[in-house]
């Protein structure tokens, strides 16, 4: 778990939560979103993110997330109270538990790729990597300034959270 803080700016009192397991996409966002003056928290997995989430006692204003994050190593379910998950559910889950939270997702992999987990990346805020770092600080700005996910349960494009993807079930991650 790693906290880093920037100086004070416009930016400076809202806090974003950046999780991604490309330890070189991490340190890209966290350094242009620290240049900009946002406190960003760090994390490389799901359990990690949840267990700030719980953790850490100031408001966390954004979720940067990936959408596929496997595991780095296998565990029983029982063994860990934070088990692992992709981004979509772990968005899911920090808006359950911090509803004033808004959210982007990203990914490298194809809309068909990620269809088949049942996700829509066009009904969220979306990046799509590789970005340019200008791309992400508009992207941020841009999400801030709206509505959290959970004011309305609704996302980008008026689809409700709490609606259930496809049927298709996707594998249980853990680490």
């Amino acid at each position: 778990m790693t906290k880093q803080e920037s100086p004070t700016s416009a930016s400076g009192s809202q806090t974003i939560l950046v999780v991604d397991d490309d330890s070189s996409m991490l340190a890209l966002c966290s350094t242009k979103l620290q240049a900009q003056g946002f406190t960003v928290l760090q994390a490389s997995e799901s359990p990690e993110a949840l267990q700030m989430c719980t953790q850490y006692s100031g408001p966390i204003h954004l979720l940067l997330t990936d959408l596929l994050l496997p595991p780095k190593k296998l565990q029983l379910a029982s063994e860990k109270k934070f088990p692992s998950m992709h981004g979509f559910e772990l968005m899911r889950r920090v808006v359950a538990m911090r509803p004033e939270t808004r959210v982007i997702l990203m990914s490298a992999h194809s809309d068909d790729v990620l269809k088949a987990y049942g996700i829509v990346t066009e009904k969220w805020p979306f990046l799509r990597k590789p970005f340019n770092p200008e791309a992400l600080i508009q992207r941020v700005h841009e999400v801030l300034a709206g509505p959290p996910v959970a004011s309305e349960g609704k996302g980008d494009s008026g689809q409700k959270l709490e609606k259930k993807q496809p049927e298709k079930k996707e594998p249980e991650w853990f680490d």
